[in-house]
């Protein structure tokens, strides 16, 4: 009795050789993960006359960062602007902004004049919908 008499013909994992045919082979990787592991190996660096654990991706960067900072290639300096720009360090809240208040007046007074110039502004379309009460006085 062969496996396809004792499997129904809807199960393919009975069938001999149709898993995978002409697929990656099992247990191989594709380039990103390949990269993954290769950029966070271990090696053992003297950094400042003390050694220290760094990954191939951190000592990457510290010598474009240093490259750019010694202004030896102006492609280091280049590249490191577009991954700071690309991953932005220290920035916890994109949708965050920045106030820029004229040192002249105070920050109350900057308020203040705000406020009044904010109230002759119209809201939204739709924004007096959210605060209708139902009421057509």
């Amino acid at each position: 009795m062969s496996d396809n008499d004792t499997c129904p013909p809807s199960e393919r994992r009975c069938r001999k050789n149709t898993a995978n045919r002409g697929g990656r082979p099992k247990g191989s990787k594709n380039l990103k993960t390949m990269l993954r592991d290769i950029m966070l190996q271990e090696y053992v660096v003297t950094e400042d006359g003390k050694k220290k654990r760094r990954t191939m991706l951190q000592i990457a960067l510290l010598q474009l960062r240093k490259e750019a900072l010694e202004g030896t290639s102006p492609r280091a300096m280049k590249k490191f602007g577009q991954v700071m720009e690309r991953y932005r360090p220290g920035i916890i809240n994109e949708g965050a902004g920045v106030l820029l208040a004229p040192a002249e007046i105070s920050a109350e007074d900057w308020i203040k004049r705000e406020l009044e110039e904010n109230k002759t502004l119209k809201p939204p379309p739709g924004v007096d919908d959210i605060y209708d009460d139902g009421d057509d006085d």
